[in-house]
């Protein structure tokens, strides 16, 4: 019983990694990026796929081409040692695709130098709160007209939405770097540092939100103050570990020895967000600790980053095919045109704020451009918290107007978002880098356009 198990899932395992990798190498030959077929092959073997085709196929068809269902359920308590945990009520995929949130955000810490982001300082903070706070405010506005809502409940569809993707931006920037694309004027760190701000901002204020249709404006002021709290102490936590690690790992001449170690430390400072509450943007505190250990030991750096950009490899697939595979196309459907109106005015306000942002800045027009294409792509953070208002409905916590019906319209609009802005996110930022970016040569800076 336990090796026909085994075989299986080593099938399955074996069956969608091979389909992800041919849908991938099929994008790259067609100039698209890769992660648009692992999207698509998470599509193709995902839950919902399987539900349409369970009633036609043989059982052991079904359980060899399509991902298990029990990977999408929640663990539960007794799988895990702390009670009450938030991790005992997130499903093994959510816990996949959290573990290669975690090995993105390490390599985009790793990938940011000092005086690169001291030199693009200013637009950068402008560019982590303008542009969500411009798209969250007017896809509010236009979703409370659209479905007649309150205000106070098209909040909630604004900040779900908002959020840009790490898991798409990250590793496309750290690409760029690589190929010189935008270094000269640090481009790809720019928009790096600005995107995991942009990040934290979007989840705290998605919280407020929900919490605003719960308990009012009264009981949630604190929560608004939380939000510099959270990214300070975020900042503070992660320079430390980084300084900590950067210290211990020194001396360490093994690189099993470091990337495990320096992969258990970020995660415990996650785990004191996600399990106990603690007030830290954990997401802005990976980064800075891989920074720190960056600006620190540089040599320990680029061993750990050699190492984890490797891993990637793996994670991205797991990661994207994960996310596809919770992409249930009934829903895109039911979106339908409102949904599409909805999410192209909340890209439109995003774009218009980047481009303020960037209003007195050394960039072109064209840079300019390209940093409005690279802030429209979601996934991530959608993927995570995109059910969360219907959830909260069906357990009687929170009042909606519509109840389950605008839960399932929010989730509905995070669907959708991902479809539409990942794959035109991250093909704009593929194709138009050589088109709008000078080129850093070994020697000189050339126009590649």
């Amino acid at each position: 019983m336990y090796i026909d198990l085994v075989a299986t899932v080593l099938s399955n395992l074996c069956l969608v990694t091979g389909l992800a990798i041919c849908l991938a190498k099929l994008c790259k030959r067609i100039n698209l990026p890769s992660l648009l077929g692992f999207l698509l092959t998470g599509v193709i073997v995902g839950q919902y796929t399987r539900s349409i085709l369970d009633p036609i196929l043989p059982n052991w068809l079904i359980s060899w081409v399509f991902l298990p269902t029990y990977i999408f359920e929640p663990i539960g308590t007794a799988q895990w040692p702390f009670s009450n945990s938030e991790l005992s009520s997130l499903s093994h995929a959510a816990i996949v695709r959290k573990i290669a949130l975690i090995i993105i955000l390490i390599r985009a810490g790793l990938g940011i130098d000092r005086q690169s982001l001291i030199r693009i300082g200013r637009p950068a903070l402008q560019m982590s709160i303008l542009p969500g706070l411009l798209e969250a405010t007017l896809v509010a506005y236009v979703a409370s007209q659209f479905f007649r809502l309150p205000l106070v409940e098209g909040l909630i569809f604004g900040w779900v939405i908002s959020a840009v993707s790490p898991a798409v931006i990250v590793p496309q920037m750290l690409t760029l770097k690589d190929q010189g694309y935008g270094q000269i004027k640090q481009i790809p760190t720019l928009i790096l540092a600005s995107a995991a701000v942009d990040d934290v901002i979007a989840i705290t204020m998605f919280d407020i939100s929900i919490n605003l249709n719960v308990d009012g404006l009264p009981s949630t002021a604190f929560l608004f103050l939380s939000i510099p709290v959270r990214i300070i102490l975020g900042l503070f936590m992660g320079c430390g570990l980084g300084y900590i690690l950067s210290r211990v790992l020194a001396q360490q001449h093994s690189h099993l020895v470091c990337v495990i170690v320096f992969f258990i430390g970020v995660t415990a400072l996650h785990l004191l967000e996600l399990e106990f509450n603690w007030p830290i943007a954990s997401l802005i505190g990976i980064i800075s600790s891989g920074f720190t250990v960056l600006s620190l030991t540089p040599y320990l750096a680029q061993q750990l980053s050699s190492v984890f950009n490797q891993v990637w490899k793996a994670a991205e697939i797991a990661l994207f095919v994960l996310i596809g595979a919770e992409v249930d196309l009934a829903l895109v459907g039911s979106a339908g045109v409102s949904g599409l109106v909805i999410i192209s005015i909340g890209l439109i306000a995003r774009s218009l704020g980047v481009f303020l942002s960037l209003i007195g800045s050394e960039l072109n027009w064209k840079e300019r451009v390209f940093c409005q294409m690279s802030f429209l792509p979601k996934a991530t953070v959608q993927a995570a918290i995109g059910g969360t208002a219907i959830a909260l409905v069906e357990n009687n916590t929170l009042n909606l107007t519509n109840g389950v019906e605008t839960g399932q319209l929010i989730l509905a609009l995070s669907v959708l978002s991902i479809v539409v802005t990942a794959p035109l996110g991250a093909t704009a930022i593929q194709l138009l880098a050589p088109r709008l970016l000078y080129r850093r040569q070994k020697n000189s800076a050339t126009n590649l356009e």
